[in-house]
């Protein structure tokens, strides 16, 4: 995708709901430091079709591991961190999204390796660096890493269908870097060429098992493994398939437990694939609201402003969610493992794969309507036209992310049925912050009475009991959060009977401040 940035002023305080979230989360002072790496991105040379040895995509993501996109949540102590970090990465996806997903990727397995005390001894100084080391040398002679992820065992916590584990690993005994295997066979994987190691998934006799395998043995040697690219038509989205034939590896946690070990992993990537939607929305609502305001020979459309109304209603609705899933991840980090309160864990691993669903979803159908101001006018061959196109296909792979749709749906069902007291204090805070809003509380009486349904009823309502659920607490959020107006015109149609099955636009618009409501979404 090319790097063409928004033509609004890059500062927070054009993004109101933004800057609103870091003051909720005690983060206001880092925005100007957020302000001053936008304009760093901005000013960067622009990377062309995700060329991952471009020298611009290559100082794109510098510029992000210097901003701590790759540490900062996983590393430091500060208060407020997962939202600073959930800021950077909505605004790198924004201006850079081409090289957010090696960021993303290897904090990812960050989240995996720091719970590995032998292994995080030696790794720990490479990846809390905030310096780039491209070099492709051992990892004794690097002074920062990039890490890779396997497909396989992203997918292999999902709960639709088991996902075959095409690597074998074979146990050598102890090695420098912990209990080493022999690993080998193929696997799909999502990672950079350039990245130095990678966590995989792989057959043990207990079962699949999670391995850090490096591009260098620690004999200083090359590893037998070769990383191939795999270019593909939809997104940014970094993917190769990796061949090792006796690849030195090394065992995290424990024998057969590989899903649990990638659990954190996972959690992160809900997280960070959550945040790159936000960003297209986002970019998609600058771009439409720009466009909209240079027409001047044309008069007033008052349908064209209820398409706009809805966007930057949808956009503002996915960033305070993916905002408040960026606390529930701090305050779950924070808290010992025996204290940490069953509200957190319930935003967390319930609505953290909900909210990468629908996001995603929603990130679709808005990238789609934007791309209409370009090719509606046959102009696809046009810098703007190209951008407009390219926000619309990276929003499948950002939404659907290492898994289907479906499954992350039965991934919720799952954690609703794994987390019952949660989920009961999830929807008892929702109720709370309802206020008695009747709409609201309607919705969560028909979410309690679908999940009193028997399992497979459930399942046949997956994705109209996460639409539900996502919906229902971006209205109990913004009710809370964001201003009346913001709040009622987001329940009114998102929440009443002509919110379900619609098109992008199609509301009731005569109650709503439209002119307040676009200027917040973007000041003119």
């Amino acid at each position: 995708m090319s790097t063409v940035p928004p033509p609004a002023p890059p500062l927070i305080a054009h993004d109101v709901p933004l800057d609103e979230a870091l003051q909720r989360a005690d983060a206001g002072p880092a925005r100007a430091g957020l302000d001053a790496y936008v304009q760093q991105l901005t000013e960067s040379e622009q990377a062309s079709d995700a060329l991952q040895n471009n020298p611009a995509w290559q100082a794109q993501r510098a510029l992000g591991r210097r901003q701590g996109l790759v540490a900062q949540a996983l590393t430091q102590h500060t208060p407020g961190r997962w939202s600073v970090w959930a800021a950077g990465l909505y605004l790198h996806g924004q201006f850079a999204p081409d090289s957010l997903d090696t960021l993303l990727l290897t904090s990812a397995s960050l989240a995996v390796l720091r719970k590995e005390p032998a292994l995080w001894a030696r790794l720990g100084p490479l990846l809390r660096n905030p310096d780039d080391d491209a070099r492709d040398l051992p990892i004794a002679r690097k002074t920062a890493l990039w890490m890779g992820l396997g497909a396989n065992a992203v997918q292999s916590i999902q709960p639709l269908y088991a996902t075959p584990t095409l690597l074998q690993a074979t146990p050598v005994g102890m090695g420098l870097w912990g209990r080493q295997y022999l690993l080998s066979g193929s696997s799909p994987g999502l990672a950079a060429p350039d990245s130095d190691a990678h966590l995989l998934s792989a057959q043990t006799p207990q079962g699949p098992s999670c391995f850090f395998v490096p591009r260098w043995r620690e004999d200083g040697e090359r590893n037998s493994l070769v990383v191939r690219p795999l270019f593909g038509a939809f997104g940014p989205q970094s993917v190769a398939e990796l061949q090792l034939s006796a690849a030195s590896g090394y065992l995290l946690g424990e024998e057969g437990q590989g899903a649990l070990t990638f659990r954190a992993a996972v959690s992160v990537l809900r997280l960070g694939r959550t945040l790159a939607s936000c960003a297209l929305l986002r970019q998609a609502l600058v771009q439409s609201l720009t466009q909209a305001r240079g027409m001047k020979n044309i008069p007033a459309q008052p349908l064209l402003d209820s398409v706009l109304v809805d966007m930057a209603l949808e956009s503002e609705a996915a960033l305070t969610l993916a905002m408040r899933l960026a606390q529930a991840f701090e305050r779950c980090d924070d808290a010992a493992a025996d204290s940490i309160s069953p509200l957190e864990l319930a935003w967390k691993h319930v609505m953290a794969p909900a909210a990468q669903f629908w996001v995603g979803r929603r990130a679709m159908e808005v990238t789609a309507e934007t791309m209409e101001w370009a090719g509606s006018q046959g102009a696809l061959d046009s810098p703007q036209g190209q951008t407009l196109a390219r926000l619309f296909l990276a929003a499948p792979a950002q939404g659907r992310g290492e898994g289907m749709g479906n499954a992350l749906c039965l991934q919720v069902l799952n954690a609703l049925d794994r987390q019952k007291p949660a989920a009961r204090v999830l929807f008892e805070a929702m109720e709370e912050i309802a206020g008695g809003d009747a709409r609201i509380l309607a919705q969560l009486h028909a979410l309690r009475a679908m999940l009193a349904q028997p399992p497979a009823e459930q399942q046949a309502m997956a994705r109209m009991l996460v639409q539900r659920l996502v919906l229902t607490a971006q209205a109990c959020l913004l009710h809370r959060d964001a201003p009346p107006a913001v709040a009622q015109a987001f329940i009114t149609t998102r929440l009443g009977n002509s919110g379900t099955g619609r098109v992008l636009g199609a509301l009731d618009t005569r109650q709503m401040d439209l002119e307040r409501l676009l200027h917040r979404a973007l000041p003119a």
